[in-house]
């Protein structure tokens, strides 16, 4: 049977295995991390009422699609560590972390999660909708991997899943063509200093926000835990900043950030919402979607500036120092929290790929897509910043690069 590779289970990953998958082409998925769905499954549905096609459902509800299919094999916590032979004839070498939870034992019963002393549990699925539904140990939490004695998932689990001393192991794979589909890393907001994301507890990153709103669809204050009723939205953290190294622009947190805001303003009418911008760039909407917006609902400010640093004010909450364009005097504003929309930076791992792979990087760090003759493609965010919607489109296209590549290769 021929087969492919997919490296990343991501929105592009799963759309390039899928298409794979319809025509008869055996892939194996090598996911790093426990699940696959990548950032999107970080991310919170943004239409409580009605679609408003933030896309996060077209990766999410195709998960299963994955699981179910003959032709598809998922290997989770794993890496490829080389890579061997010709094109149209790969040989694959797949290293996998050990499954302290074993994928075809897990029933995720829950019963571990019970049990388990650690607060909010050392062990469970990785997010509500994982695929595949298996329980994970966190092994930064869990005391056991700490030297502690403890065996008390153990000796619950009714069907012996769990098993702490799992090793290391390796598989080999032979394949005809590669898609590299490994994501992106969101920007570390701890390096801009001026923002004090790691100083002060009310300010915290927009992916920080998506997942507050996915797990518990309420928007709270983490120093208090109250409702937010004042929020500023701070643009283009960790993009568009030379000072960072990084001059591109992100292209999708115009449209995300403006998403959240619209959940938060429907789902709490009377909060304050202040936008932060230097410009304003929607990559796949109206270019005055933001101004029409704010003029449409109350305690909407749009404020054209990009701010000079966040300080801890007198009353314990953070407070934006910016300078206005209009009137170019420093401004100061208190709020009860403050969003840091963060960028996207190229997959952790890209330089490592690309000497596996033998392929190029670009000189912003993402992998380059131009070694079609060898049959080794790329789709998704390591090529470069993009929205769900496009990371999906790019993975459909990589499939069928892939197929004709294997098609001419026979």
């Amino acid at each position: 049977m021929v087969q492919a590779l997919v490296i990343g289970g991501g929105t592009a990953g799963i759309a390039s295995a899928i298409s794979l998958a319809q025509r008869g082409i055996f892939v194996t998925i090598v996911e790093k991390e426990p699940s696959i769905g990548g950032r999107a499954s970080e991310l919170c549905c943004k239409g409580e009422i009605q679609c408003v096609k933030c896309d996060v459902c077209l990766s999410l509800d195709r998960l299963y699609e994955v699981a179910q299919s003959k032709y598809i094999r998922v290997l989770t916590n794993s890496e490829v560590i080389r890579v061997s032979g010709k094109p149209g004839s790969y040989r694959v070498t797949v290293i996998r972390k050990p499954q302290l939870v074993r994928e075809d034992a897990c029933i995720a019963c829950g019963k571990c999660t019970s049990v388990c002393p650690v607060e909010g549990s050392a062990i469970k699925p990785r997010f509500s909708r994982s695929v595949p539904m298996t329980y994970w140990i966190d092994e930064e939490k869990c005391v056991r991997m700490k030297g502690e004695s403890c065996e008390r998932c153990s000796e619950i689990c009714p069907t012996s899943a769990i098993d702490f001393n799992a090793r290391t192991t390796r598989k080999y794979l032979n394949v005809a063509a590669i898609i590299v589909a490994n994501g992106f890393e969101p920007f570390e907001a701890s390096k801009d200093r001026r923002l004090r994301y790691d100083q002060i507890k009310d300010v915290i990153t927009s992916l920080e926000i998506e997942e507050m709103l996915s797990r518990s669809g309420k928007l709270t204050v983490p120093s208090t835990g109250l409702i937010c009723k004042k929020i500023g939205i701070i643009q283009c953290v960790g993009s568009r900043d030379e000072s960072m190294g990084i001059s591109y622009c992100s292209k999708v947190c115009c449209k995300y950030s403006l998403k959240i805001a619209q959940l938060i303003k429907l789902k709490y009418p009377e909060t304050e919402i202040s936008f932060f911008f230097m410009d304003w760039r929607p990559y796949d909407s109206i270019d005055n979607e933001l101004l029409d917006w704010a003029k449409k609902n109350q305690g909407v400010k749009i404020v054209r500036s990009r701010p000079a640093e966040i300080i801890e004010s007198e009353n314990g909450k953070p407070l934006v120092r910016y300078v206005t364009l209009a009137e170019n005097k420093i401004e100061e504003e208190e709020f009860d929290l403050v969003m840091l929309s963060i960028g996207i930076m190229p997959p952790s791992d890209a330089t490592k790929l690309s000497t596996i792979l033998g392929i190029d990087v670009s000189p912003s760090g993402f992998i380059s897509s131009k070694d079609a003759d060898r049959g080794i493609f790329a789709a998704g965010c390591c090529t470069g910043p993009k929205d769900i919607e496009e990371s999906f489109m790019e993975g459909v296209a990589a499939a069928n690069r892939v197929a004709a590549f294997i098609g001419g290769s026979k």
